[in-house]
């Protein structure tokens, strides 16, 4: 968020963001994307998995990175992944459909400048609002986004700690100033607004379940009557979405895609997470060494001004069975879990990656919020944020739970504390792995570093801290 906007008096902002509301309402909600949402929503039953040949030559035919006038051009192309596309920008780039640019996150250092074209706008957000439907929320439906960006100087010290957006009937409420002496003011407002839509970061939404019960105003969230939360842009974990559940008591349901708009999945009415097979065309590669994990590979359909074709999203998923149908009666593929990141996966001691870290907690209810950070191969540090009840049993189980999935070999420690890491932009990543590609790859030595610690007990290799500050 800009400096000075941040600098400007509470008035100036709320007039600010009421403006941008109204600008970004007239450039998202025309009439062409209620055209293409009526046909997403007309495909959704019916629409079934394999290539739309036509849409990918359409979007490909002036491009002088692809070749593609056939499918067996297409399976032909290579396997693109985000280096590769900053290396060959200008080939791909056809800058007469350029209506703006996004900028995709750059967590590993590589971001990227991401031309789209009218089209996609419009095309992006139907298949947003696809999925919300399935939900009755419309775009006339209000929703308190718990936001992750800056929108408020963190120096500010009375309410309000929000700011309505009436254009895009939003109340941004802002979580950086969310702490335990401001959640009922939160809480309060919403009730007062009659809003039934939350949305959010999983891990801020996380923050905010674990703020409720240790204020003890888990009644209070409940007189919300939230109809629905929805959540997107991170990984779900099972403890999460647990958590959040208890505490608000209604469901959450997940949004699966990203910037380029080469994938998009999402959670149906009956829980199941589908595969938006109208939007873009996604392969699904295995991982090698795995039963059941696979590379989300995926091809645009609606971006002229830069299509990425088999684009390697560096995504992981689980998937069971590649045929499975869901009881909702859709025909698309259903994937079973969202594992994240490829570079979320922990690294054992050979070099091999090993996912799903989220299962570590899923026997754990207690665990409130957790992070992995490895700096070095085979070892591995697990940040914990406890729950009220949270037991030695539980932490056993976790401890078991890691050992049985990494091996006996794999050094880990548990440490205990109340503040995990965040990126710039407010979202927090389940796995920050610090180990370079070049000593993956190498199969490199680990090196044993030191530890400033406080209070420590052992217990095996796993190292406990009563307290920790980052």
């Amino acid at each position: 968020m800009n400096k000075k906007y941040l600098g400007l008096p509470y008035v100036l902002q709320f007039l600010l963001v009421n403006l941008y509301g109204l600008k970004i309402k007239r450039k998202r909600y025309n009439n062409d994307f209620y055209a293409q949402l009526n046909n997403f929503t007309l495909l959704d039953r019916t629409e079934s998995p394999g290539l739309n040949l036509d849409r990918i030559i359409e979007n490909t035919k002036n491009s002088k990175f692809y070749k593609i006038k056939s499918e067996t051009d297409f399976y032909n192309s290579p396997i693109v992944n985000k280096e590769i596309v900053k290396e060959n920008y200008d080939s791909i780039l056809n800058p007469d459909y350029i209506q703006q640019y996004y900028n995709t996150s750059g967590t590993t250092g590589s971001g990227l400048k991401y031309p789209v074209c009218r089209q996609f706008v419009f095309s992006q957000w139907a298949i947003f609002w696809k999925f919300r439907y399935l939900f009755h929320l419309t775009t006339d439906s209000w929703c308190a986004y718990i936001i992750g960006k800056s929108i408020l100087n963190s120096d500010r010290t009375k309410p309000p700690y929000w700011i309505k957006s009436y254009f895009t009937k939003q109340y941004l409420f802002s979580s950086c100033h969310l702490n335990k002496d401001t959640v009922k003011l939160y809480l309060e407002e919403i009730k007062k607004s009659k809003i039934k839509w939350m949305h959010g970061f999983p891990s801020t939404l996380n923050d905010l379940a674990d703020l409720i019960e240790k204020t003890d105003l888990k009644q209070l969230a409940r007189e919300l009557e939230l109809s629905i939360i929805t959540t997107s842009s991170e990984t779900l974990f099972e403890f999460q979405k647990r958590n959040i559940e208890k505490v608000f008591g209604c469901k959450l349901k997940q949004f699966y895609s990203m910037t380029e708009g080469v994938a998009s999945i999402y959670e149906c009415e009956e829980g199941s997470l589908h595969v938006d097979e109208s939007f873009s065309f996604v392969e699904f590669l295995k991982v090698n060494g795995t039963d059941d994990e696979y590379r989300v590979v995926g091809s645009t359909y609606f971006n002229k001004a830069f299509p990425l074709i088999r684009y390697d999203t560096g995504d992981i998923v689980k998937i069971h069975d590649i045929n499975a149908k869901c009881s909702c009666g859709r025909n698309s593929r259903i994937v079973n879990e969202i594992l994240g990141r490829e570079q979320d996966f922990l690294i054992l001691k050979d070099g091999t990656r090993v996912g799903g870290s989220g299962f570590f907690f899923k026997k754990a209810p207690n665990v409130k919020r957790a992070q992995i950070i490895q700096k070095h191969k085979g070892e591995a540090t697990f940040y914990i944020v406890k729950g009220i009840n949270y037991s030695k049993e539980e932490e056993q189980v976790i401890i078991d739970e890691v050992t049985n999935r990494l091996g006996k070999s794999f050094k880990f420690r548990i440490v205990y504390t109340d503040k995990l890491r965040k990126l710039n932009n407010g979202k927090m990543k389940f796995v920050i792995n610090e180990i370079k590609q070049d000593d993956i790859d190498n199969n490199a030595s680990i090196l044993e570093h030191e530890f400033e610690h406080q209070d420590e007990t052992f217990t095996g290799d796993v190292l406990h801290y009563q307290q920790n500050k980052f």
